[in-house]
């Protein structure tokens, strides 16, 4: 049954006229409605956004690039929501693996007596307030239908300076935190 069979059905009499216009005009309505409303579900969780992409961003103060295809967009904003926050060596390593890098994470150790042996580097004390990340992999982002938007690239995937980033904005503000990379 169309909307404009319901809207019929809700009046007790027909009118006749221009009243019949009126329930195709208000049957078009209600359906824009709808359609609306179902967009909306879709739109207000950031893993199917679209159009409310770049509010979902906004809010979380990322800056897309101009490059970037909507699944790296959509991925951004859906770890910034997942983001809980931590200081460990395992939480960092959760967010490299959440954005498809593996990192192994050192804490060089000072030289102090009983903790050296014979070829150890000698190291400043000043290193309790380093560590270092060696980066490995790439996460690649093939074109999907349903995924990706028309004038995207085949295939695109994110440079290393998107997880240098994340690391040196939530690292301890008192530590020096350096990156080595590992071909894959």
């Amino acid at each position: 049954m169309s909307l404009k069979e319901t809207l019929q059905y809700l009046m007790p009499i027909d009118l006749g006229g221009d009243h019949r216009g009126d329930l195709e005009h208000d049957a078009r309505m209600l359906e824009a409605a709808r359609q609306h409303g179902e967009i909306s579900l879709t739109e207000m969780f950031p893993d199917g956004a679209a159009a409310l992409l770049i509010d979902w961003e906004r809010v979380y103060g990322l800056t897309p690039g101009a490059d970037d295809p909507l699944q790296l967009r959509r991925d951004r904003v859906v770890r910034a929501v997942r983001q809980r926050g931590g200081l460990s060596i395992p939480y960092f390593r959760g967010l490299a693996l959440a954005m498809g890098y593996s990192v192994e994470i050192e804490e060089p150790v000072p030289s102090m007596v009983g903790w050296l042996h014979a070829g150890d580097e000698l190291m400043a004390p000043e290193v309790i307030w380093q560590w270092g990340v060696k980066i490995s992999g790439t996460p690649l982002y093939p074109f999907r239908a349903g995924e990706s938007t028309a004038g995207e690239s085949l295939l695109w995937w994110t440079g290393k300076e998107e997880l240098e980033r994340l690391f040196v904005a939530l690292k301890p503000a008192h530590t020096y935190v350096y990156f080595n990379y590992e071909e894959s």
